[in-house]
Protein backbone atom coordinates (compact mmCIF):
# COMPACT_ATOMS: atom_id res chain seq x y z
CA UNK A 1 0.00 0.00 0.00
CA UNK A 2 1.36 3.23 -0.85
CA UNK A 3 -1.85 5.64 -0.66
CA UNK A 4 -4.84 5.85 1.46
CA UNK A 5 -6.87 6.55 -0.99
CA UNK A 6 -9.57 9.58 -0.97
CA UNK A 7 -12.49 8.96 1.28
CA UNK A 8 -11.08 5.54 2.57
CA UNK A 9 -12.69 5.41 5.82
CA UNK A 10 -14.97 7.74 5.37
CA UNK A 11 -17.23 7.98 8.49
CA UNK A 12 -16.38 4.80 10.14
CA UNK A 13 -17.77 5.96 12.81
CA UNK A 14 -16.54 2.88 15.14
CA UNK A 15 -13.06 3.16 13.89
CA UNK A 16 -10.77 3.68 17.50
CA UNK A 17 -7.19 3.41 15.70
CA UNK A 18 -5.13 2.26 12.96
CA UNK A 19 -1.84 1.45 12.10
CA UNK A 20 -0.56 3.09 8.48
CA UNK A 21 2.82 1.39 7.45
CA UNK A 22 5.58 2.65 6.00
CA UNK A 23 5.07 2.22 2.54
CA UNK A 24 2.14 5.03 2.54
CA UNK A 25 3.16 8.18 0.59
CA UNK A 26 -0.16 10.50 1.09
CA UNK A 27 -2.93 10.26 3.15
CA UNK A 28 -5.82 11.08 0.48
CA UNK A 29 -9.13 13.71 0.54
CA UNK A 30 -11.47 12.83 3.67
CA UNK A 31 -9.58 9.70 4.19
CA UNK A 32 -10.85 9.57 7.81
CA UNK A 33 -13.79 12.12 7.48
CA UNK A 34 -16.01 11.87 10.21
CA UNK A 35 -14.52 9.16 12.21
CA UNK A 36 -15.93 9.82 15.43
CA UNK A 37 -14.39 7.34 17.84
CA UNK A 38 -10.90 7.61 16.12
CA UNK A 39 -8.75 8.45 19.09
CA UNK A 40 -5.26 7.84 18.20
CA UNK A 41 -3.32 7.46 14.90
CA UNK A 42 0.00 7.02 13.89
CA UNK A 43 1.58 8.61 10.98
CA UNK A 44 4.44 6.81 9.43
CA UNK A 45 7.58 9.46 7.87
CA UNK A 46 7.23 8.16 4.57
CA UNK A 47 4.15 10.35 4.94
CA UNK A 48 4.56 13.79 2.51
CA UNK A 49 1.22 14.77 1.93
CA UNK A 50 -1.97 15.27 4.03
CA UNK A 51 -5.13 15.60 2.03
CA UNK A 52 -7.46 17.71 2.11
CA UNK A 53 -10.67 17.02 4.71
CA UNK A 54 -8.31 14.45 5.51
CA UNK A 55 -9.12 13.92 9.67
CA UNK A 56 -12.44 15.95 9.19
CA UNK A 57 -14.72 16.35 12.12
CA UNK A 58 -12.58 13.16 13.95
CA UNK A 59 -14.29 14.57 17.65
CA UNK A 60 -12.08 11.87 19.46
CA UNK A 61 -9.04 12.71 18.35
CA UNK A 62 -7.05 14.46 20.94
CA UNK A 63 -3.34 14.60 19.85
CA UNK A 64 -1.35 13.87 16.35
CA UNK A 65 2.21 14.04 15.32
CA UNK A 66 2.93 15.36 11.92
CA UNK A 67 6.65 12.97 11.07
CA UNK A 68 9.21 15.20 9.28
CA UNK A 69 8.42 13.72 6.06
CA UNK A 70 5.28 16.04 5.56
CA UNK A 71 5.84 19.13 3.17
CA UNK A 72 1.75 20.12 3.00
CA UNK A 73 -1.47 19.76 5.21
CA UNK A 74 -4.52 20.11 3.14
CA UNK A 75 -7.31 22.37 3.77
CA UNK A 76 -9.69 21.50 6.32
CA UNK A 77 -8.10 18.58 7.19
CA UNK A 78 -8.01 18.72 11.05
CA UNK A 79 -11.39 20.91 10.72
CA UNK A 80 -13.85 20.14 13.61
CA UNK A 81 -11.46 18.48 15.54
CA UNK A 82 -13.04 19.58 18.94
CA UNK A 83 -10.68 16.97 20.96
CA UNK A 84 -7.52 17.93 19.67
CA UNK A 85 -5.55 19.69 22.06
CA UNK A 86 -1.83 18.88 20.50
CA UNK A 87 -0.34 18.09 17.18
CA UNK A 88 3.27 18.48 16.13
CA UNK A 89 4.08 20.16 12.92
CA UNK A 90 7.22 19.69 11.47
CA UNK A 91 10.00 21.87 9.74
CA UNK A 92 9.42 19.93 7.04
CA UNK A 93 6.14 21.66 6.40
CA UNK A 94 5.62 24.65 3.82
CA UNK A 95 2.14 25.06 3.54
CA UNK A 96 -1.06 24.38 5.31
CA UNK A 97 -4.02 24.73 3.62
CA UNK A 98 -7.11 27.09 4.90
CA UNK A 99 -9.17 26.03 7.71
CA UNK A 100 -6.90 23.02 8.38
CA UNK A 101 -7.29 23.59 12.52
CA UNK A 102 -10.86 25.47 11.92
CA UNK A 103 -13.27 24.84 15.25
CA UNK A 104 -10.25 22.86 16.83
CA UNK A 105 -11.74 24.63 20.20
CA UNK A 106 -9.01 22.37 22.32
CA UNK A 107 -5.83 23.38 20.58
CA UNK A 108 -2.86 24.59 22.58
CA UNK A 109 -0.39 26.91 21.18
CA UNK A 110 2.86 28.37 21.89
CA UNK A 111 2.93 31.86 22.77
CA UNK A 112 5.56 34.52 20.95
CA UNK A 113 5.12 38.17 20.99
CA UNK A 114 1.87 38.59 20.63
CA UNK A 115 1.48 35.39 18.14
CA UNK A 116 0.09 31.90 19.20
CA UNK A 117 2.21 29.52 17.06
CA UNK A 118 2.19 25.23 16.63
CA UNK A 119 5.23 23.43 16.10
CA UNK A 120 7.21 20.47 17.13
CA UNK A 121 9.65 20.04 20.45
CA UNK A 122 12.92 21.74 18.47
CA UNK A 123 10.98 24.50 16.92
CA UNK A 124 8.03 25.57 18.76
CA UNK A 125 7.07 28.18 16.09
CA UNK A 126 6.80 27.04 12.57
CA UNK A 127 3.16 28.08 11.98
CA UNK A 128 1.84 31.43 13.60
CA UNK A 129 -1.83 30.37 13.28
CA UNK A 130 -3.16 33.95 14.77
CA UNK A 131 -2.39 36.83 16.77
CA UNK A 132 -3.02 36.94 20.62
CA UNK A 133 -5.93 39.68 20.21
CA UNK A 134 -6.71 41.55 17.08
CA UNK A 135 -6.28 44.48 19.66
CA UNK A 136 -2.42 44.40 19.09
CA UNK A 137 -0.54 47.06 17.97
CA UNK A 138 2.59 45.08 17.53
CA UNK A 139 4.02 41.59 16.86
CA UNK A 140 7.02 40.61 16.53
CA UNK A 141 7.42 37.21 14.42
CA UNK A 142 9.58 34.19 15.29
CA UNK A 143 12.76 34.01 13.53
CA UNK A 144 11.79 30.22 12.61
CA UNK A 145 8.54 30.60 11.44
CA UNK A 146 7.85 29.35 7.82
CA UNK A 147 4.63 29.88 7.87
CA UNK A 148 1.79 32.51 8.36
CA UNK A 149 -1.43 30.83 8.15
CA UNK A 150 -4.92 32.15 6.96
CA UNK A 151 -6.87 35.09 8.83
CA UNK A 152 -3.95 34.94 11.11
CA UNK A 153 -4.04 39.09 11.82
CA UNK A 154 -7.14 39.47 10.46
CA UNK A 155 -8.97 42.60 11.04
CA UNK A 156 -5.98 43.32 13.80
CA UNK A 157 -7.22 46.80 13.18
CA UNK A 158 -4.29 48.25 15.89
CA UNK A 159 -1.28 46.46 13.83
CA UNK A 160 0.82 49.05 12.55
CA UNK A 161 3.76 47.41 11.05
CA UNK A 162 5.42 43.97 10.40
CA UNK A 163 7.95 42.64 9.24
CA UNK A 164 8.00 38.97 7.51
CA UNK A 165 11.21 37.16 8.26
CA UNK A 166 13.25 36.12 5.53
CA UNK A 167 12.23 32.27 7.48
CA UNK A 168 8.53 32.10 6.30
CA UNK A 169 7.66 30.47 2.87
CA UNK A 170 4.39 31.42 2.41
CA UNK A 171 1.43 33.77 3.60
CA UNK A 172 -2.08 32.61 4.13
CA UNK A 173 -5.41 33.75 2.54
CA UNK A 174 -6.71 37.03 4.74
CA UNK A 175 -3.27 36.69 6.97
CA UNK A 176 -3.45 40.60 7.03
CA UNK A 177 -7.59 41.47 5.93
CA UNK A 178 -8.33 44.63 7.27
CA UNK A 179 -5.73 45.67 9.00
CA UNK A 180 -6.80 49.16 8.27
CA UNK A 181 -3.48 50.26 10.41
CA UNK A 182 -0.94 48.68 8.68
CA UNK A 183 1.17 51.34 6.98
CA UNK A 184 4.37 49.34 5.73
CA UNK A 185 5.20 45.49 5.10
CA UNK A 186 8.21 43.84 3.92
CA UNK A 187 8.00 40.48 2.51
CA UNK A 188 11.01 38.32 3.18
CA UNK A 189 12.78 36.54 0.29
CA UNK A 190 11.57 33.34 1.44
CA UNK A 191 8.12 33.62 0.54
CA UNK A 192 6.92 31.64 -2.39
CA UNK A 193 3.22 32.00 -2.07
CA UNK A 194 1.19 35.44 -1.28
CA UNK A 195 -2.14 33.78 -0.66
CA UNK A 196 -5.60 35.12 -1.54
CA UNK A 197 -6.90 38.52 0.02
CA UNK A 198 -4.16 38.56 2.32
CA UNK A 199 -3.45 42.37 2.36
CA UNK A 200 -7.48 43.30 1.50
CA UNK A 201 -8.31 46.54 2.37
CA UNK A 202 -5.66 47.53 4.63
CA UNK A 203 -6.39 51.20 3.58
CA UNK A 204 -3.62 52.95 5.21
CA UNK A 205 -1.00 51.01 3.75
CA UNK A 206 1.45 52.89 1.59
CA UNK A 207 4.56 50.60 1.19
CA UNK A 208 5.08 46.90 0.28
CA UNK A 209 8.52 45.00 -0.56
CA UNK A 210 7.33 41.53 -2.19
CA UNK A 211 10.36 39.25 -2.00
CA UNK A 212 12.50 37.84 -5.26
CA UNK A 213 11.09 34.47 -4.89
CA UNK A 214 7.39 34.86 -5.24
CA UNK A 215 6.00 33.21 -7.67
CA UNK A 216 1.90 33.67 -7.54
CA UNK A 217 0.13 37.02 -6.05
CA UNK A 218 -3.45 35.61 -4.89
CA UNK A 219 -6.86 36.95 -5.83
CA UNK A 220 -7.93 39.87 -4.10
CA UNK A 221 -4.66 39.98 -2.52
CA UNK A 222 -4.11 43.98 -2.16
CA UNK A 223 -7.39 44.76 -3.22
CA UNK A 224 -9.05 47.92 -1.69
CA UNK A 225 -5.34 49.03 -0.39
CA UNK A 226 -6.90 52.83 -0.83
CA UNK A 227 -3.53 54.50 0.36
CA UNK A 228 -0.87 52.10 -1.80
CA UNK A 229 1.17 54.59 -4.59
CA UNK A 230 3.34 52.16 -6.00
CA UNK A 231 3.79 48.71 -6.15
CA UNK A 232 7.58 46.36 -8.12
CA UNK A 233 6.54 43.08 -8.63
CA UNK A 234 9.79 41.27 -8.62
CA UNK A 235 10.60 38.84 -11.97
CA UNK A 236 9.73 35.44 -9.70
CA UNK A 237 6.07 36.11 -10.36
CA UNK A 238 4.45 34.45 -12.99
CA UNK A 239 0.70 35.38 -12.66
CA UNK A 240 -0.99 38.33 -11.21
CA UNK A 241 -4.46 37.02 -9.49
CA UNK A 242 -8.02 38.07 -10.03
CA UNK A 243 -8.89 41.59 -8.78
CA UNK A 244 -5.57 41.04 -7.17
CA UNK A 245 -4.89 45.18 -7.19
CA UNK A 246 -8.46 46.64 -7.71
CA UNK A 247 -9.84 49.30 -6.40
CA UNK A 248 -5.96 50.84 -5.11
CA UNK A 249 -7.12 54.53 -5.96
CA UNK A 250 -3.82 56.06 -5.17
CA UNK A 251 -1.83 53.74 -7.28
CA UNK A 252 0.16 55.95 -9.55
CA UNK A 253 4.00 53.42 -10.24
CA UNK A 254 3.58 49.34 -11.05
CA UNK A 255 6.43 47.70 -12.75
CA UNK A 256 5.73 44.17 -13.67
CA UNK A 257 8.14 41.58 -13.88
CA UNK A 258 9.27 40.31 -16.94
CA UNK A 259 8.47 36.63 -16.55
CA UNK A 260 4.69 37.52 -15.82
CA UNK A 261 2.26 35.36 -18.28
CA UNK A 262 -0.91 36.43 -17.43
CA UNK A 263 -2.59 39.41 -15.48
CA UNK A 264 -5.60 38.50 -14.29
CA UNK A 265 -9.60 39.50 -14.69
CA UNK A 266 -9.81 43.17 -12.84
CA UNK A 267 -6.48 43.05 -11.59
CA UNK A 268 -6.08 46.95 -11.78
CA UNK A 269 -9.54 47.58 -11.96
CA UNK A 270 -10.16 51.33 -10.52
CA UNK A 271 -6.80 52.19 -9.98
CA UNK A 272 -8.31 55.70 -10.80
CA UNK A 273 -4.77 57.33 -10.08
CA UNK A 274 -2.57 55.09 -12.35
CA UNK A 275 -1.38 56.79 -15.47
CA UNK A 276 0.95 54.61 -17.12
CA UNK A 277 2.06 50.96 -16.91
CA UNK A 278 4.29 49.05 -18.99
CA UNK A 279 3.52 45.12 -20.05
CA UNK A 280 6.18 43.19 -20.68
CA UNK A 281 6.61 40.93 -23.57
CA UNK A 282 5.99 37.69 -21.33
CA UNK A 283 2.28 38.49 -20.85
CA UNK A 284 0.42 36.46 -23.12
CA UNK A 285 -2.94 37.29 -21.61
CA UNK A 286 -4.76 40.54 -20.22
CA UNK A 287 -7.77 39.50 -18.31
CA UNK A 288 -11.47 40.41 -18.78
CA UNK A 289 -11.85 44.20 -17.20
CA UNK A 290 -8.43 44.34 -16.17
CA UNK A 291 -7.67 48.02 -16.31
CA UNK A 292 -11.55 48.66 -16.62
CA UNK A 293 -11.98 52.35 -15.09
CA UNK A 294 -8.37 53.45 -14.90
CA UNK A 295 -9.45 57.10 -15.87
CA UNK A 296 -6.01 58.40 -15.37
CA UNK A 297 -4.84 56.12 -17.87
CA UNK A 298 -3.34 58.00 -20.54
CA UNK A 299 -1.38 55.52 -22.92
CA UNK A 300 -0.57 51.65 -23.01
CA UNK A 301 1.57 49.37 -25.27
CA UNK A 302 0.37 45.84 -26.37
CA UNK A 303 3.56 43.54 -26.60
CA UNK A 304 3.99 41.27 -29.16
CA UNK A 305 3.80 38.21 -26.96
CA UNK A 306 -0.22 39.33 -26.18
CA UNK A 307 -2.77 36.51 -28.14
CA UNK A 308 -5.71 37.59 -25.92
CA UNK A 309 -7.11 40.56 -24.37
CA UNK A 310 -10.32 40.06 -22.11
CA UNK A 311 -13.84 41.76 -22.57
CA UNK A 312 -13.97 45.28 -21.18
CA UNK A 313 -10.24 45.18 -20.20
CA UNK A 314 -9.95 48.86 -20.83
CA UNK A 315 -13.43 49.57 -21.00
CA UNK A 316 -13.77 53.37 -19.33
CA UNK A 317 -10.59 54.58 -19.26
CA UNK A 318 -11.51 57.90 -20.11
CA UNK A 319 -8.26 59.27 -20.47
CA UNK A 320 -6.44 56.66 -22.65
CA UNK A 321 -5.99 58.26 -25.85
CA UNK A 322 -3.38 55.78 -27.24
CA UNK A 323 -2.75 51.77 -27.68
CA UNK A 324 0.23 50.86 -29.60
CA UNK A 325 -0.10 47.10 -30.83
CA UNK A 326 3.30 45.90 -31.66
CA UNK A 327 1.92 43.56 -34.00
CA UNK A 328 -1.41 44.89 -35.43
CA UNK A 329 -1.98 41.95 -37.61
CA UNK A 330 -4.52 38.89 -37.04
CA UNK A 331 -6.43 40.27 -34.41
CA UNK A 332 -10.21 39.90 -34.04
CA UNK A 333 -12.69 41.13 -31.35
CA UNK A 334 -15.23 37.90 -30.77
CA UNK A 335 -15.85 36.92 -34.71
CA UNK A 336 -15.14 40.40 -36.14
CA UNK A 337 -11.67 40.55 -37.78
CA UNK A 338 -10.40 43.64 -37.35
CA UNK A 339 -7.76 45.17 -39.86
CA UNK A 340 -4.39 45.84 -39.07
CA UNK A 341 -4.81 49.35 -40.33
CA UNK A 342 -7.14 50.26 -37.88
CA UNK A 343 -5.19 48.91 -34.99
CA UNK A 344 -1.93 50.53 -36.86
CA UNK A 345 -3.44 53.84 -35.37
CA UNK A 346 -3.05 54.08 -31.34
CA UNK A 347 -6.11 56.80 -31.13
CA UNK A 348 -8.34 54.50 -32.93
CA UNK A 349 -6.78 51.30 -30.80
CA UNK A 350 -7.64 53.39 -27.92
CA UNK A 351 -11.26 54.07 -28.90
CA UNK A 352 -11.98 50.52 -30.09
CA UNK A 353 -10.67 48.92 -26.29
CA UNK A 354 -11.71 52.06 -24.13
CA UNK A 355 -15.29 53.21 -25.42
CA UNK A 356 -16.29 51.89 -28.88
CA UNK A 357 -19.29 49.78 -28.36
CA UNK A 358 -19.10 46.04 -29.46
CA UNK A 359 -15.90 46.43 -29.62
CA UNK A 360 -14.73 46.74 -26.12
CA UNK A 361 -17.28 43.93 -25.29
CA UNK A 362 -15.96 41.06 -26.92
CA UNK A 363 -13.08 39.06 -26.09
CA UNK A 364 -9.77 39.96 -28.50
CA UNK A 365 -7.51 37.05 -29.62
CA UNK A 366 -4.66 36.94 -32.40
CA UNK A 367 -4.10 34.66 -34.77
CA UNK A 368 -0.57 34.01 -36.67
CA UNK A 369 -2.32 32.38 -38.78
Amino acid sequence: VTSIGDSAFYACISLTSIEIPNSVTSIGDSAFYACISLTSIEIPNSVTSIGDSAFYACISLTSIEIPNSVTSIGDSAFYACISLTSIVIPNSVTSIGGDAFYDCTSLQYNEYENGLYLGNTDNKYVCLVKAKSTDIASCTINGNCKVIYQNAFSSCKSLTSIEIPNSVTSIGSNAFYKCTALTSITIGNSVTSIGNNAFQNCTSLTSVTIGNNVTSIGNIAFSGCTSLTSIVIPNSVTSIGIETFSGCTSLTSVTIGNNVTSIGSEAFYNCTALTSIEIPDSVTIIGYSAFRDCTSLASIEIPNSVTSIGSSAFYDCTSLTSVTFANPNGWSAGTTTIPSATLEDPVTAAAYLSSTYYYYTQTWTRSDN
